[in-house]
């Protein structure tokens, strides 16, 4: 029983993990997409 904990908690970790890199990497294209793109007024 204490095997199937430890393994979902080391699943939620590396599901978060994968969500936070996820998160980075649209907030880094989010940047460089408004700094390269003229933006019609």
């Amino acid at each position: 029983m204490q095997s199937i904990v430890h393994l979902l908690c080391a699943t939620q970790v590396n599901y978060n993990v994968q969500v936070s890199e996820a998160l980075a990497n649209v907030k880094a294209m989010n940047q460089v997409l408004r700094f390269d793109m003229p933006v019609c007024q």
